[in-house]
């Protein structure tokens, strides 16, 4: 079945998950992937988040006197469901998943965001909140603007709030195509997705991630994803270590998923993710 929709599950949450991100003192080394923009820097860090590097000049020197650098440690809960969003973070590196939570515990990640993103996005359609957790799954770091400041500048930065309505748009595509991958597709081709995804927002072949992990992120039981992850193993193309996984064929591992990833790609030029 070919789902030509353009543009995944865990339990309550922890007390790790609640930690907030803490101000950045030596960050690590994270992916440029956008080494056409001009070098650019706030607060005396560099500046790698694609959509900071993407807008004016004159935007970002009026944007820059309120970008916090902060360093996001690995299950930080950035944004919740349903509370009122207090910042918005520009990643330079890293990864936060978009989980949303049932009453009952279960819960399923609905998006990726990392370097290419805003997480705290629906300010930038004047909403308040979200239906949404946002949970960092890779550490990394980047920069904190406080909700009330943003609210203030952006009618002034019309060229970074046109981005932002199109991420917005972009992940409501996302969204969609993966509401009908978790719904009509194996949880093996959803790993497989699910790496892919993972691995073209990072500028490394390592994903530090565990099976009870896994298993929150694909919406299935931890033995499926075990079983699953022995198979892509079995045939190289993965290779596993404590806590972490390591592409080895990405090739292969593309064969492996659904056609949801392709679609889920289309927008990686744009983005300037992995290609």
């Amino acid at each position: 079945m070919d789902l030509r929709i353009q543009l995944n599950v865990s339990s309550k949450k922890n007390d790790q998950q609640k930690r907030t991100p803490q101000p950045s003192q030596n960050p690590p080394k994270t992916s440029t992937n956008n080494s056409k923009h001009e070098d650019r820097a706030a607060a005396g860090k560099p500046v790698r988040n694609t959509l900071l590097r993407k807008i004016p000049a004159d935007e970002f020197l009026a944007l820059a006197p309120y970008l916090e650098p902060v360093e996001f440690h690995n299950a930080a809960c950035l944004e919740e469901a349903d509370t009122r969003i207090n910042a918005v973070y520009f990643l330079n590196g890293g990864m936060g998943s978009m989980i949303v939570e049932t009453d009952d515990g279960r819960s399923v990640e609905v998006g990726l965001a990392g370097h290419e993103d805003m997480i705290g996005l629906p300010l930038a359609a004047g909403l308040d909140e979200s239906n949404y957790s946002v949970v960092m799954q890779v550490p990394g770091d980047g920069f904190r603007v406080s909700a009330d400041s943003i609210r203030q500048i952006l009618p002034n930065l019309p060229h970074l709030k046109r981005l932002l309505l199109r991420r917005l748009a972009i992940r409501f595509l996302e969204a969609a195509q993966n509401a009908a991958c978790n719904r009509l597709h194996a949880a093996k081709q959803r790993l497989a997705r699910w790496l892919l995804l993972t691995h073209d927002r990072m500028d490394s072949d390592l994903i530090r991630t565990t099976h009870d992990f896994l298993s929150r992120m694909v919406g299935t039981d931890r033995p499926t994803v075990s079983l699953a992850v022995a198979e892509l193993e079995r045939d190289g193309i993965i290779r596993t270590g404590r806590g972490a996984i390591r592409i080895e064929n990405r090739r292969k591992l593309e064969q492996r998923s659904c056609e949801c990833y392709q679609h889920l790609r289309h927008f990686n030029g744009e983005l300037e993710l992995r290609k």
